[in-house]
């Protein structure tokens, strides 16, 4: 019992301490002003049976005012229908179809990659984002201004496109809790922000040499995390910088979602602790050590599940009252301190109620992670 309560008090430490780092902001290292006119920017959208959002998501792109003329949108075509392609085409973006037995998006990517590398097109950095995400005005200006300004490794601010259900909303949250504790948070005491998958810009031969290297099944974004991170590059997050992410509306895409997830993070937790330490004590990269470090420790959702759990027991049959109690207390005040106001005030007992759902929707989760090992599980959006 004692192992376990340091275990999650370590978790919840971690959560707290970052949580509390989010609210003194630093500064980016973006200089507003600088010459962008000849910065171009290849926006890569990777859309796997996405037909009922990927047209908006390119139209959204090609129509922000500061989308600029050498700019452009590549959409790759995984098993796209062919009125959809159609009407991409129409739309003047580049659509690269791609046709793989087992789907990846590392795989995807990738061919999209060699396909404009033969073509000879040229890129200072790529745009990699979510079929189904949408860029709020002011992003492209914003991203290539850090960019110019040296930052190779640019993470965005992706937050909720909808807030349609409770599950929806509950989403929501949790996003921007990871967004203050493992971005913002990180990023205000000198380390390097965590990679989501979209809302990335990156420097083109940069990324284009490290997804070369990257053939997994799902997780592609933590394995160039973990590689960017052992050769002690920083990545920098952009706060101020939006992209609009669709949220999930019921349990059981959440339970889909969450299952990839975890698999992923399981997996790269076993393939890499060891080296994590050996990173930290003989080459001093407490980046790659941190990341392994949040792999290994327990999701939000189960913390505060378990946690929950052995408060209810211990009321019951007392032991270890007062370190139960304490646990709850501070990771809730973390969790609190991490969610943005205009969110907070979307908590009420609708909301709360779902939490015992979700919970065990995320223990189903974890129970069929073996699933995720074998193939891609997709997570449709639009509907």
């Amino acid at each position: 019992m004692i192992a376990i309560l340091i275990y999650f008090g370590i978790a919840v430490a971690y959560v707290f301490f970052f949580a509390i780092a989010s609210k003194f902001y630093k500064k980016g290292s973006a200089k507003k002003g600088l010459d962008i006119e000849n910065i171009n920017f290849l926006f890569m959208v990777p859309a796997y049976k996405e037909d009922a959002v990927i047209i908006e998501t390119a139209k959204n792109i090609i129509s922000q005012p500061d989308f600029g003329s050498k700019d452009e949108v590549v959409i790759i075509a995984d098993q796209l229908k062919p009125e959809t392609i159609t009407h991409l085409e129409e739309l003047k973006v580049t659509v690269i179809e791609v046709f793989f037995e087992k789907s990846t998006k590392a795989k995807a990517i990738n061919s999209a990659m060699k396909s404009l590398e033969s073509w000879g097109r040229k890129y200072n950095a790529v745009v990699l984002l979510d079929a189904d995400n949408h860029l709020v005005e002011g992003y492209i200006t914003k991203t290539k201004e850090s960019y110019v300004s040296g930052n190779q490794i640019i993470q965005t601010h992706r937050i909720a496109k909808n807030l349609d259900t409770t599950m929806a909303k509950l989403d929501a949250i949790s996003e921007e809790i990871n967004n203050s504790i493992f971005r913002l948070g990180h990023h205000n005491v000198g380390l390097s922000a965590a990679l989501i998958g979209s809302g990335l810009v990156m420097n083109y031969d940069l990324f284009v040499s490290y997804l070369r290297k990257i053939d997994v099944v799902s997780g592609f974004d933590k394995q160039l995390e973990l590689d960017v991170m052992k050769d002690k590059l920083l990545i920098e997050y952009l706060e101020e910088a939006y992209v609009l992410d669709e949220k999930v509306r019921n349990t059981q895409v959440f339970e889909t979602q969450r299952t990839r997830w975890l698999a992923a993070q399981w997996n790269f937790a076993k393939q890499n602790f060891l080296s994590a330490w050996v990173e930290l004590f003989k080459n001093g990269n407490v980046d790659f050590f941190n990341k392994v470090i949040q792999f290994v420790l327990p999701p939000r959702l189960i913390l505060v599940g378990v946690l929950g759990l052995m408060l209810i027991f211990s009321l019951i049959f007392p032991a270890y009252l007062t370190e139960i109690i304490s646990l709850n207390a501070l990771l809730w005040a973390g969790l609190l301190i991490a969610t943005p106001t205009y969110l907070l005030k979307m908590l009420n007992m609708k909301v709360l109620l779902e939490l015992p759902k979700v919970f065990f929707s995320m223990l189903k989760a974890i129970l069929k992670i073996g699933k995720a090992k074998q193939k891609f599980l997709h997570t449709p959006h639009g509907a």
